[in-house]
C-alpha cells in the first residue's frame, strides 16, 4: 500500500477514542497526573466526546452532500430526446442545462465549522497535558507554538507535521463563515448525434483555496462560464463506408475539475480522512504521555 494509500484510508475514530478512554480509566488521580479530581478527569472525557461528535457532523455534511449529488444525477430515462420520433435521423442536438446550487455550499460550510470546532474541542482536551498553556478553545495556540518553535518535543511535532493542513482548513472555514459566500453551479448536458445519446453530468467543483473575492452581482451571473471551472475530452469514433459516406458509431465527453479545482465530495472526503489521521495521531501521542504534566 503507498503512503497516498494509506493517508485516504477512513480510520474507525471511535475504537481509538475508546481505548485512550480505557487508557485514562486505569490512571491514579493525583498530582503526578494531568487529574486532579473525577470532575477533572470527567471534563477531559467530555471535550473529547464533544471533539467526536463534531467530527460525526462533518461526516454527515459529506454524506448529505453525496446523496445531493446522486438525486441531482441525470439519466437516459429523463430525457425525451431518447424520443426517435421527435428528431430526424441525422439530427445533431446539444442541449446544456446550468443551475444555481447553493445548497451545497451550505453543507460545505457546515462542514468546515464542524471540522474546526471538533480541532478546537481537540487543542482544549491536548491543553491539559501543559503547564502554562491557554488555549482559549482554539487550535490557534498550538499553530501559533509550531510556528514559533515555542515547544520541542513528539506532541508539537505532530502539530508540525499536519500544519499546513491546520492552516488550510483554519483559512477555509474563517473565508467561508466570515469572509464571502462561494457559488456552484450543478447541471448535465445532453448530446444526440443521429441515433446515439449521451448524457453529461457536469461535476460539482469548489476551490481548493478560498479566492481572495468571489463576485455575486447580476452581471457576473449573467456572463458566468461554468465550462471556465473545467477540463474538457473528447472522444469520437467514426467509421467511412466504401462509398465515401461517414458514420459516427460512438463518441463520449468528459469534464474535470481545472487546476485550482476539486469535485465537492473528493474535496470533503480528502479533509475528512485528514482530520482522522490528525486524531488518530494526536491520541497515540497523548496515551504515550501517560497522562503526566509536561513543562
Amino acid at each position: 500500500m503507498s503512503n497516498t494509500d494509506r493517508s485516504n484510508k477512513k480510520l474507525d475514530i471511535f475504537t481509538i477514542l475508546d481505548d485512550y478512554f480505557s487508557a485514562m480509566d486505569n490512571v491514579v488521580i493525583g498530582e503526578s497526573s494531568i487529574f486532579l479530581n473525577e470532575d477533572t478527569k470527567e471534563r477531559h472525557e467530555t471535550i473529547l466526546m464533544y471533539a467526536f461528535r463534531k467530527y460525526r457532523a462533518a461526516c454527515y455534511h459529506l454524506a448529505r452532500v453525496n446523496q445531493l449529488l446522486e438525486e441531482n444525477l441525470i439519466k437516459p430515462d429523463d430525457s425525451d430526446l431518447l424520443d426517435k420520433k421527435r428528431l430526424s435521423e441525422n439530427a445533431k442536438v446539444k442541449i446544456s442545462v446550468i443551475r444555481t446550487a447553493d445548497h451545497f455550499i451550505y453543507e460545505l460550510a457546515a462542514f468546515f465549522e464542524a471540522l474546526k470546532s471538533s480541532l478546537d474541542f481537540i487543542a482544549t482536551a491536548c491543553s491539559l497535558y501543559f503547564k502554562g498553556i491557554t488555549v482559549n478553545n482554539s487550535i490557534q495556540t498550538f499553530i501559533k507554538c509550531a510556528d514559533k518553535n515555542c515547544m520541542n518535543n513528539s506532541f508539537i511535532n505532530i502539530i508540525k507535521k499536519y500544519l499546513v493542513w491546520l492552516k488550510q482548513v483554519r483559512e477555509y472555514r474563517h473565508h467561508l463563515v466570515h469572509r464571502m459566500v462561494i457559488t456552484v453551479s450543478d447541471g448535465y448536458e445532453i448530446h444526440k448525434w443521429g441515433d446515439i445519446t449521451r448524457i453529461i453530468n457536469y461535476p460539482v467543483i469548489v476551490p481548493e483555496t478560498t479566492p481572495s473575492y468571489f463576485p455575486d452581482t447580476r452581471r457576473s451571473r449573467m456572463i458566468n462560464d461554468n465550462n471556465i471551472y473545467f477540463d474538457q475530452k473528447r472522444f469520437e469514433g467514426t467509421v467511412e463506408y466504401p462509398d465515401g459516406t461517414k458514420k459516427i458509431i460512438d463518441f463520449s465527453v468528459e469534464y474535470k475539475p481545472s487546476k485550482g479545482y476539486k469535485e465537492i465530495s473528493e474535496f470533503m472526503t480528502l479533509h475528512l480522512h485528514k482530520f482522522e489521521h490528525f486524531f488518530r495521531d494526536i491520541l497515540t501521542e497523548l496515551k504515550s504521555m501517560n497522562f503526566m504534566k509536561y513543562n
